[in-house]
């Protein structure tokens, strides 16, 4: 099953945005805290456009694996 008919685009965004989260530590600046996600769809988000189209298509592998 194609990985773009089992999640919706905002589905493999959250998905994508817990697994960033959960890999790398919070960024600390002062008494702010953001989450990695947080700062790689603000600061730059061709990038995280790009990583979550490469984790749409970890997940399509990992489907197509089963």
């Amino acid at each position: 099953m194609d990985i773009y008919e089992k999640f919706t685009e905002d589905e493999l965004e959250e998905m994508h945005d817990e697994m960033l989260d959960e890999v790398y530590p919070e960024i600390k600046i002062g008494n702010l805290t953001f989450y990695p996600s947080q700062v790689l769809a603000n600061c730059d988000p061709i990038a995280y456009q790009i990583s979550v189209n490469e984790y749409a298509d970890f997940l399509q592998e990992q489907e197509n694996e089963e």
